[in-house]
């Protein structure tokens, strides 16, 4: 039997797990990552929105963690334009009664290809986002000539996770890292217990920027999902396996 090896932070993993015990497989929850909110005394003020704000969520856990300070002047400016970089971000908006436009492709070269961000000029861009990450959104957007906020409301942090026991499962593992961030994080932990052996498990991805990545780290079988949401996960799962990057 096929054990799924999850690494998502806890609460995302066990629901997946959940979705993916009742289809047949075998889950291994092995969180490999945690989300914090950033403190109020650390966090930088609440953006200004106006009705012709764009305003850019960048993953569900920017919803989760910016929309409790954020939301209350979306609702005021209900013309601000909002976008969320994928499938399960906009679903996570939309549960909050927000819609969102996505782009096609889940990531930020996927939101720089859209019409509305083509020739910003001085509009107003907030950027709700997590500590850190890629640069490429708000560099671009600034120099096509918007007026670019970067509002952090989360952090990632990367715990000592325990992987020995991967070897012991007895079972053909599948390996998920839905960033780039994960990605090498979970590969760093293999590589540090002597088991890059494990690099010949499939791994799934949501994009195509983290299945070359994962090529690039020597993963023989990628699979490439069409997000990061858990229904395109399982779908990607459900496909047959074939050696090198399964797009």
């Amino acid at each position: 039997m096929t054990a799924v090896v999850l690494t998502r932070p806890l609460a995302d993993s066990e629901r997946l797990s959940q979705a993916l015990q009742r289809e047949g497989f075998q889950t291994r929850v092995m969180p490999i990552m945690t989300i914090e909110a950033i403190t109020d005394a650390d966090r930088l003020p609440v953006p200004a929105v106006t009705d012709d704000t764009l305003c850019i969520f960048i993953s569900a856990n920017a919803v989760r963690f910016g929309l409790s300070q954020l939301g209350p002047k979306l609702a005021r400016h209900g013309d601000a334009t909002v976008i969320a970089v994928g499938n399960k971000t906009r679903d996570t908006l939309e549960a909050e009664g927000i819609k969102a436009q996505v782009p096609v492709r889940a990531d930020s070269e996927g939101l720089l290809a859209m019409p509305e961000l083509s020739a910003p000029d001085s509009r107003n861009i907030v950027i709700v986002k997590g500590e850190g990450g890629r640069e490429l959104l708000a560099s671009e957007l600034t120099r096509r000539g918007a007026r670019v906020t970067e509002w952090e409301c989360y952090r990632r942090c990367w715990p000592d996770v325990d992987v020995s026991g991967l070897a012991d499962i007895g079972s053909e593992l599948i390996f998920q890292a839905s960033s780039g961030e994960i990605l090498s994080r979970l590969a760093e932990l293999l590589a540090g217990e002597g088991q890059a052996d494990l690099f010949q498990s499939p791994i799934i991805v949501p994009s195509d920027r983290v299945a070359s990545l994962a090529t690039e780290m020597g993963w023989g079988k990628v699979i490439r999902a069409e997000d990061a949401s858990d229904d395109a996960f399982m779908r990607a799962l459900k496909r047959p396996i074939q050696p090198g990057t399964n797009r």
